[in-house]
């Protein structure tokens, strides 16, 4: 299979791989190619979503397509490395919320959920439900997660923060942090501390009415 352009969709620094998109999709080749960073020339720009790349398909030992000899494209990388000199001091943190904040306001949830039920306004069954609906959310992330490295088709956003929204949010943020997943995308940091904030509020107004 010849050579190709594409731009680079996704990419996991700490996991050390990638996603490109091809410009023009060569028969067979899927629309979303894996790369390691093995593969990648780090000459140019840093491998970032959004950078042109030239690339050469391969066949992996599992039958699926990825690519080597990524290297930016010159025009693209001169942009994007400066822009990389901007925006590297002020790089987003890993996770949406770090081991200690996240800690606390699962703390907050439990005393929330413990007040509610105390006054008879929460029954067993409900957290019960709350504990299965966590356990769901982490695997759901997993889920994602695995379908991300394989090239598979990916659980909506939209799902996962409507896990948080109902109540999952302790585990996503469990998930953000142990699997290494959905750090590195900021809007998605900020609709998850949105969905975990909104969930909150929602309980406080609820248990205290």
């Amino acid at each position: 299979m010849d050579a190709g352009f594409g731009r680079i969709e996704r990419w996991n620094e700490a996991r050390g791989f990638g996603f490109l998109t091809p410009e023009h999709p060569q028969p067979g080749l899927p629309q979303r190619v894996f790369f390691h960073a093995r593969d990648y020339d780090r000459r140019g720009a840093r491998p970032i979503a959004g950078v042109r790349v030239r690339f050469m398909p391969q066949r992996q030992p599992d039958g699926r397509w990825g690519a080597i000899r990524v290297a930016a494209v010159a025009d693209a990388a001169r942009r994007h490395a400066a822009r990389d000199g901007r925006t590297r001091s002020t790089a987003p943190p890993g996770s949406a919320i770090g081991p200690t904040g996240l800690w606390i306001a699962t703390v907050g949830w439990l005393s929330l959920l413990g007040i509610a039920s105390s006054a008879g306004r929460m029954s067993a069954g409900a957290l019960v439900a709350f504990a299965g609906l966590n356990l769901l959310t982490f695997v759901a992330y997993a889920v994602d997660k695995q379908a991300a490295q394989r090239g598979r088709r990916r659980t909506p956003e939209i799902h996962l923060h409507l896990l948080e929204l109902l109540g999952g949010w302790p585990a996503a943020g469990c998930a953000q942090q142990l699997l290494r997943h959905k750090r590195s995308k900021a809007s998605y940091r900020r609709s998850y501390l949105a969905m975990s904030a909104l969930h909150l509020l929602a309980l406080t107004l609820w248990t205290f009415a």
